[in-house]
């Protein structure tokens, strides 16, 4: 029997709060049935949007919404391979760096059961700069938040540009909003907002208040809570959402023989399997991260050549914690 249904999909490209498109389960009048779902969602190219699914479909209409140009309607064209379960839908134009769009369509599988859906996606960025994670912090002390620093190695715009954080199982991504960046900047994401005046930064560094908030880096604040970053982490920065993996970091508290998921041996692996991280994912090649609290931050030693290994790394001493200025070259010496 053929059977139909709306389903508005909450789901954003990167999202701040999830990792994956969970399945739906769906009930009618008259009894239960199976409609495709949504696998995932990626941005190929700034007209190119990848939609997995899972069973082969055939797409009877799409078209594309931008929610902050209310009646701007953007065309679209799709193509199917056979017996693919992959669809890529071509755009007329580009929606834009950045911006939200809303890929509005209807697909039926080969029993006539038939889904139509709105997924959100955020306009390709084809400028994204070279960025390297350069400090952590992942204590925790009112206003003291946990943060991650990068330095950007080269121009462009942090829209898109991905973070997974692959303890937190609640919100394992955190995806930059539009930013135009300059090679030596300082980007610093605060996991917490607890702070009056906290801005998210776009036009002027020094546009936020907050105990690290900094003059001299794009201050981004998340609102997580519950300790969003833990010190047995394995950090990815990724261009966009699925795409490829830039930089990495996997760290490690000494009394972990092994990486306690499989989301973190999953995410070692990929850093390793990109270049971006060795020798092995093992979790005894990852950065000590022994003795961290909120003025004890992880950071690549200053002047050292990055050669994507737990050596790049130390803790620094009492004090040393150091958002959007160069790390502190002196190391925490255990008594």
């Amino acid at each position: 029997m053929k059977q139909s249904m709306f389903i508005a999909v909450l789901f954003i490209i990167g999202t701040l709060s999830s990792c994956l498109v969970d399945p739906e389960t769906i009930s009618v009048w008259g009894g239960d049935m199976t409609v495709p779902e949504l696998a995932s969602v990626h941005t190929l190219s700034a007209r190119e949007v990848s939609v997995e699914f899972t069973d082969t479909v055939s797409v009877s209409s799409a078209l594309v919404e931008c929610p902050d140009d209310p009646g701007r309607i953007i065309g679209t064209s799709w193509n199917a391979e056979e017996d693919s379960n992959t669809v890529i839908f071509t755009l007329s134009e580009n929606p834009g760096i950045g911006v939200s769009a809303v890929l509005n369509a209807a697909v039926r599988d080969a029993r006539g059961n038939s889904l139509s859906f709105s997924v959100l996606f955020i306009g390709y960025n084809e400028r994204v700069p070279r960025l390297l994670i350069n400090e952590i912090r992942t204590g925790y002390d009112k206003p003291k938040v946990e943060y991650m620093e990068l330095v950007v190695l080269s121009d462009g715009n942090l829209a898109g540009v991905q973070i997974e954080n692959a303890m937190n199982s609640k919100q394992c991504y955190y995806v930059f909003p539009f930013c135009e960046v300059r090679a030596g900047d300082y980007v610093l994401w605060h996991l917490r907002s607890v702070e009056e005046g906290l801005v998210t930064e776009s036009d002027r560094m020094d546009a936020s208040a907050g105990k690290d908030s900094s003059p001299f880096a794009w201050d981004f604040w998340d609102v997580q809570d519950r300790s969003p970053l833990k010190s047995t982490n394995v950090l990815l920065v990724r261009e966009r959402s699925g795409g490829p993996v830039m930089d990495a970091l996997l760290c490690a508290e000494t009394d972990k023989s092994e990486w306690p998921s499989d989301a973190l041996r999953l995410a070692a692996e990929t850093a390793v399997s990109a270049g971006v991280w060795g020798p092995t994912a093992l979790i005894t090649d990852a950065a000590c991260s022994d003795y961290m609290t909120p003025t004890r931050t992880l950071g690549r030693i200053p002047g050292r050549e990055d050669t994507n290994s737990a050596s790049d790394w130390m803790v620094c001493a009492n004090s040393g914690a150091s958002p959007g200025t160069e790390n502190s070259v002196k190391p925490y010496e255990p008594k």
